[in-house]
């Protein structure tokens, strides 16, 4: 097993990756990803390091949706609402009758 200088293109690629995922979930907009050219294969050295990155990228990839659905559940309950028309209505409710 040889060691991998930092300069290395993987190492550089992986450090990118790693910045974008913890960025990505305080932006906005959202991240163009461009796929980097010419790595070759991945170092025996850092198939560990990807594979947490590809763990944290799934577990950022799960929590989005988990919040994708709740707000989605938000906004069905906000439409449920009807909405204030013009002209009379009632100004109480009857919870009795």
């Amino acid at each position: 097993m040889t060691s991998v200088l930092p300069e290395h293109p993987w190492s550089e690629a992986l450090e990118r990756m790693e910045r974008e995922l913890h960025g990505a979930l305080a932006k906005v907009d959202p991240i163009p990803w461009r796929p980097p050219a010419g790595l070759g294969p991945i170092p025996e050295e850092l198939q560990e390091r990807a594979a947490r990155l590809l763990e944290a990228q799934l577990h950022t990839i799960r929590y989005l949706e988990d919040v994708r659905q709740t707000t989605a559940r938000h906004l069905a309950a906000v439409n449920a609402v009807p909405r204030a028309e013009m002209g009379p209505h009632p100004v109480y409710f009857d919870l009795i009758g």
